[in-house]
């Protein structure tokens, strides 16, 4: 059984063998008339492509020969890493960007006879030169009473620095090392490494840059890296971070050269950085060298949007200009002959347009007037064309400090603050540091926030001592401001201290003032016993820790004086 099983089987396998092959001939004779029937039918087609690859072919000849004669078109770009591109200026930086600690004293604007509040901050800086002078920002050192610098290969040793000058109003310090610190730097590094500084004017949109510092107090340096947003106002605007700690600390362009001083940045917003361009450092670095405290010249001129229609009901010619609404008089543009009504085309041929602004070399966008006279140094001349109803004026002036408002924001720790306390309240000059102070309790005072309410200045109450004179008469609140006393108009201490002594032999002393609890508040008047406040005063000063002010000794030494001479003649 087992063998005739088998010759079944190699039956089968002969038979399946002879199956298979004849229709392998079968498919084959069959795909050949097929190939043939599918030749014939679609060989136009075949043809049309093989046309369209040969013009394809010789397009990208034609493009090959254009490309060898066209020497312009451009190349690729290689591409650099991050590394590569910021690994040499990091070599050059070494020791260059110092950590700064300050010890401040900060003053009670509100309560100036106090002793000084106690407090620290830090920032950053650089050297810009071998004699051991850093730069920084103004607020790292603000009302500082001793600053030092920690410098990366010294750890954590103390450098002892001096502030030379600061300019608050562009936020830039100038500061240097003693002269026992600059010879233990040389002994220890040889010599004072420095940042060269380069040209922020030609910094543009998408730049790379490189901002380093220390920050939120970390003694070890740190670099960000990020490309030039723009220009916002006269800051330079970045995607590279910047971290309190930072201030004060450089940023470099790719050769390593300063463009900027990192400055600020917004918590709330994502990769938005400004910093100072170091042009503006350049400007005034020579002032600062000479003086302590540098403010920002000012034009002096309050200025409104014009627009076609006003300008053509003035007379004057289209498109316009620059509307001039005030001139504060002693200013610069006052003392050129500047008036209200007048409107400005041009200023050091730089045309303006009714919006205030110019079109600068030194800028991708346009500029304000502020900005641009920020840009000017002290002593330039100006020239300015000008129309006045219709007739075109050109004036020349120097441009200097000229005369500052009377009501501003003044510095505390560079500038004296003044006051006298009498009757239990505290006055002093108002300024723009106590209308921030002041502005929830006494909304009335957020007029003086408006240019033209501070040409003139006026006396403000700060503090008024529980159970006083005056707080006791439930009249004269915090924040309110002086118009008259004794009749006679107050507007600075000297004018108080005048009418004080012109009425000391008066019974009584009578106060009129403001509250400024609204913005419509009219005078009030407040009667006071003069010799009962008089003899109160030094029982207050004793309670309440505070001075008695020279023109307070002086009124009551009178009165002692009176006093006696009267018990005499009795």
């Amino acid at each position: 059984m087992i063998f005739r099983k088998r010759n079944v089987t190699m039956k089968h396998t002969i038979n399946n063998n002879i199956l298979l092959k004849c229709t392998a001939i079968s498919l084959l004779v069959g795909g050949c008339a097929l190939g043939l029937f599918l030749f014939f039918k679609y060989q136009p087609v075949l043809a049309d492509a093989q046309k369209n690859t040969v013009l394809a072919e010789a397009k990208i000849d034609q493009l090959q020969v254009a490309k060898t004669k066209n020497t312009a078109l451009p190349a690729p770009l290689p591409v650099i890493s991050s590394a590569q591109l910021w690994r040499p200026v990091q070599e050059m930086v070494k020791d260059t960007v110092v950590q700064i600690f300050s010890q401040i004293g900060a003053v009670d604007l509100l309560q100036p006879y106090k002793t000084p509040a106690q407090g620290a901050s830090y920032g950053s800086g650089f050297f810009i030169n071998d004699q051991g002078d850093i730069v920084s920002n103004a607020h790292v050192v603000n009302q500082a009473k001793a600053v030092w610098i920690q410098i990366p290969s010294l750890g954590k040793r103390i450098i002892d620095v001096e502030i030379v000058g600061v300019s608050p109003d562009r936020d830039i310090a100038l500061l240097r090392l003693t002269e026992e610190s600059k010879k233990v730097v040389k002994d220890e590094l040889g010599a004072i490494p420095f940042l060269p500084l380069g040209n922020s004017d030609t910094v543009y949109r998408s730049d790379d840059v490189l901002a380093l510092g220390y920050p939120l107090g970390q003694q070890s340096l740190k670099s960000t890296t990020g490309v030039i947003s723009g220009h916002e106002r006269h800051y330079i605007q970045m995607s590279a971070p910047v971290n309190p700690g930072s201030s004060g600390g450089p940023l470099l362009n790719t050769k390593g050269e300063v463009i900027g001083i990192n400055s600020a940045a917004i918590l709330e917003a994502q990769n938005v950085g400004y910093a100072i361009p170091i042009n503006d450092l350049k400007l005034i670095l020579p002032d600062l060298y000479t003086t302590k405290l540098l403010k920002k010249p000012f034009l002096g001129v309050f200025f409104n949007n014009g627009s076609p229609e006003l300008t053509e009901y003035l007379g004057n010619p289209l498109p316009g200009g620059c509307y001039v609404v005030s001139v504060l008089p002693g200013s610069t543009l006052d003392r050129a002959g500047v008036q209200k009504g007048d409107m400005i085309y041009e200023i050091n041929n730089y045309k303006i347009d009714v919006f205030g602004e110019m079109k600068v070399p030194w800028s991708e966008d346009k500029v304000s007037i502020i900005d641009f006279v920020g840009r000017l140094p002290l002593g330039q001349d100006l020239s300015l064309v000008l129309y006045r109803k219709s007739k075109r004026i050109v004036l020349n002036v120097q441009f200097n400090m000229g005369t500052l408002p009377a009501v501003r924001k003044i510095y505390p720790g560079y500038e004296p603050v003044e006051y006298e306390i009498f009757g239990g309240m505290v006055v002093t000059p108002l300024t723009l540091n106590h209308v921030q102070l002041l502005i929830e309790s006494a909304p009335g005072l957020a007029d003086f926030a408006d240019f033209k309410q501070q040409s003139e200045p006026i006396l403000v109450v700060t503090h008024v001592f529980p159970n006083s004179p005056v707080y006791r008469a439930r009249t004269i609140l915090v924040g309110s401001t002086l118009c008259e006393v004794n009749g006679k108009s107050v507007k600075n201490l000297d004018d108080l201290r005048f009418a004080l002594k012109s009425c000391i032999n008066n019974k009584f002393l009578t106060i009129a003032s403001k509250d400024n609890a609204s913005r419509m508040s009219d005078p009030v008047l407040v009667v006071l016993d003069y010799e009962k406040v008089l003899a109160q005063e030094a029982h207050f000063a004793a309670d309440y820790k505070y001075p008695l002010t020279d023109t307070v000794k002086e009124l009551i030494e009178i009165v002692e004086k009176r006093k006696k001479l009267n018990a005499a003649f009795q």
